[in-house]
Formats: structure tokens, C-alpha cells, sequence
């Protein structure tokens, strides 16, 4: 009997535990230090942090994340340095201001409650960090660079953002329009997509879509933001700050198919500003992109795309977005979906009510033969009864 309340207490415990991860929160804004030596944040949690806190697109590579788990190292006050000399481990790199001819650094640092995956009580804080440079004069020595001291920081709270994918009549990029989930082939249709609530930080890239069928069939129709088939969609355009993406298209279906669901790969992006600096040899792959380089790109042709192209999930600020959309051939009735032609349309109609039997000629001539002939011997056998009739009538 005590084992059983043991075991049924340790349970409790546990999923006590677990149902804390995600439900916890951080207390007040992360402290920042910066320099002279590393780079530090410090904060505060309810519960204690049971995730992982990282530079943002860094989260696999060793040293740039630190993790706490559960019944070995979590704590109430989470916490990650990185060494200045160490930055590039990360990505990071100290850049010279060319006017001011300080030292700046501008990085994300990510608290991820979820030891896994990208939950909706991540919180996000873009720190910038300028260091100003020093020159005294000690005899007749010049100290060119002294202790690095922290002149300023800049933290921001965001909440990640989730993009949405939606379907809508028109020509119109609207928030407010009304989600199309039934249209005809060739509809004028467009794809939008946007995040669910307004940032100052962050915007959208749409990287790849495709479309699918519920029996796997699938084709590529955007690549990289550039449409395969711009009969079929246009390339991806771009709102203000990146806040909403939308491409004009055209309703389209697989053979036999009426269900069509559209497939795209959308990541988050940091909105371009005057004082993001990115050094010389640093992908910007991060920053938000509003120019198009489609016009740059060789059109492919229809056949040379992949068949069983699979879109690229992997990345923390990447997100996979559905959504089924039924298309319906030109001439089905909307209502009863059934199929017409309508140049025969009348002709149908006047031919409902006319029955029609079709046969083989060796049929058809049998079966004259034998109506012809039960004919004569009907009209035989009547003859004769009736001059049987006349007959027996005379004798008597």
C-alpha cells in the first residue's frame, strides 16, 4: 500500500511538473551586460526554466545556446555569456562605426520555454550594444584602445509572431476579406499571407510553396518567393515592413481532383532599419527582403520542375502553413456539382424526357423477323376464326 501512494504521488509530481513548461513567464525585462569581456543576459522566471536560451538561428551550435533541464540544472534565474573573442562562433561580429568609429554589436537572444519546440511563450529581445572607444595620453605612451565599457544598451520585448495563409477572391491583398474555401477553375483568386499581430520588429519572407493532392500528387508552384508558373500565380509581393506578403493566382486544379491544398514554407524575418549594419562576409539572410529577385532567376521550364519536391521545415523561425482550398470544374453547377456541357446544355434537357434503345442490326433484324411474323399468324388466325364463325352460323 505504500508503494501504490508512492508511485501515484510521484506521478502527480511530474506532470506537475511538465504542465509548468510551458505555462511559465518571465518576471520584468532581462538584465544585459555588455562587455568588457563577454557579452551577458540575465533574467528572472515564475517557475523554474525548464527550455533553452540561444542566439536566435544558432540554436544547434555548441556554445551558442545554453539548456536547462528538467531535474538537473533548472533554475529561476536563467542565464547565457558569450565571450567577445568568441563571437564568431555564433555568427556575431563587432563592427567600427565608420563616423563614430564605435564598436556596435546587434544580436537576438531567444528564451524558449519548450526544451523542443517553438511555443506561443517564447519571448524574443533584440539587443544592440555600442562600445565606445578611448584614447588618453599616459607620458608620452598612447593607449590606443582601453577597457571596452558598455555606453548604451537597447532591449526589446516581442512576442514571436505566427504567420497565417489565407485564400481570398479577388485582386485585393484585404485582412478583412472573406476566406475563399469553394471556387471554379480559373477564379481570379490570391494567396496572403500575414502575421497575426502588427510588429515593430519583425516581418515575413514566404520561401516555398506547393500545391498537393489528398492521393500525393504535388507540384512546386513558388520557389524561393519567385513563381514556376506565373499563368498559374505571380511572384510574391511584399507589403510595408514585411507585415504581410500576397501573389495574385489563378484557381487550379489536378485532374479528378477537387481538393487542392496549398502548402508554403513561410520564416519569420528582422525588419530592415538605417541602423542594422551587416559586416562584410555576414549572410543577411536573416533580415527581411522587400526587393524581388525573381527577374534575376531563369525561368524553368514546366517539366524541369521537381515532382516530388518536399519543402525544407527545419529552422527555428520557420513555418509550415496549409490550407485546402475546392475547386470546381468551369461548367459544374455550383450547387449539385454536376457536370454539363454548355453548348449541348438545351439538347440535354429536351432529351431527358425521350427514351432511346440502342441494339445490334443482327438484333434488330431477328427480332423484325419474328414481330413480322407473330403479325401474319395473328392476322391469319383471325381470318380463320372469323370464317369459322360465318360457317357454323349459315348451318344452322
Amino acid at each position: 500500500m505504500f508503494v501504490s501512494c508512492f508511485t501515484v504521488s510521484l506521478l502527480l509530481l511530474l506532470v506537475d511538473v511538465h504542465s509548468k513548461t510551458i505555462d511559465n513567464k518571465l518576471i520584468a525585462t532581462p538584465t544585459i551586460k555588455c562587455g568588457p569581456e563577454t557579452i551577458e543576459i540575465k533574467a528572472r522566471t515564475e517557475d523554474d526554466f525548464e527550455g533553452v536560451l540561444y542566439i536566435k538561428n544558432w540554436r544547434k551550435q555548441s556554445g551558442c545556446f545554453t539548456a536547462y533541464e528538467k531535474l538537473k540544472n533548472t533554475t529561476k534565474n536563467p542565464s547565457y555569456s558569450i565571450p567577445l573573442n568568441d563571437l564568431s562562433r555564433c555568427g556575431l561580429e563587432l563592427r567600427r562605426h565608420p563616423k563614430t568609429k564605435e564598436l556596435e554589436l546587434l544580436t537576438v537572444f531567444i528564451f524558449s520555454f519548450h526544451p523542443n519546440f517553438v511555443t506561443m511563450s517564447d519571448r524574443a529581445f533584440a539587443v544592440h550594444c555600442i562600445f565606445q572607444q578611448q584614447t588618453i595620453t599616459v607620458g608620452t605612451k598612447f593607449n590606443f584602445i582601453s577597457d571596452i565599457t558598455t555606453r548604451a544598451t537597447f532591449n526589446g520585448l516581442h512576442t514571436a509572431p505566427e504567420p497565417v495563409l489565407t485564400i481570398i477572391d479577388g485582386r485585393v491583398p484585404s485582412e478583412n476579406a472573406a476566406s475563399a474555401t469553394r471556387v471554379k477553375v480559373g477564379d481570379p483568386i490570391m494567396l496572403l499571407w500575414n502575421i497575426s499581430h502588427p510588429s515593430e520588429v519583425y516581418g515575413i519572407q514566404v520561401v516555398d510553396c506547393l500545391a498537393q493532392t489528398l492521393d500525393g500528387r504535388k507540384m512546386q508552384i513558388i520557389e524561393n518567393g519567385c513563381s514556376t508558373d506565373d499563368i498559374i500565380v505571380s511572384s510574391v509581393q511584399y507589403g510595408e515592413h514585411n507585415q504581410k506578403a500576397f501573389a495574385d493566382a489563378m484557381a487550379f486544379k489536378f485532374p479528378d481532383a477537387e481538393d487542392v491544398w496549398i502548402k508554403c514554407s513561410v520564416k519569420t524575418c528582422i525588419q530592415r532599419k538605417d541602423h542594422i549594419i551587416i559586416a562584410s562576409g555576414i549572410s543577411d539572410e536573416h533580415v527581411c527582403r522587400q526587393e524581388s529577385q525573381c527577374k534575376l532567376r531563369k525561368k524553368r521550364s514546366w517539366d524541369d520542375l521537381p515532382k516530388n519536391v518536399v519543402i525544407d521545415e527545419t529552422g527555428d523561425n520557420v513555418h509550415i502553413l496549409h490550407k485546402k482550398l475546392q475547386v470546381i470544374d468551369v461548367y459544374a453547377d455550383s450547387e449539385s456539382q454536376t457536370l454539363f456541357e454548355p453548348s449541348f446544355a438545351a439538347l440535354k434537357a429536351e432529351n431527358e424526357s425521350v427514351s432511346e434503345i440502342c441494339m445490334l442490326k443482327s438484333i434488330y433484324a431477328s427480332s423484325a423477323a419474328f414481330l413480322g411474323t407473330l403479325y401474319l399468324t395473328t392476322i391469319l388466325s383471325s381470318g380463320i376464326f372469323i370464317y369459322s364463325m360465318k360457317k357454323r352460323s349459315q348451318i344452322q
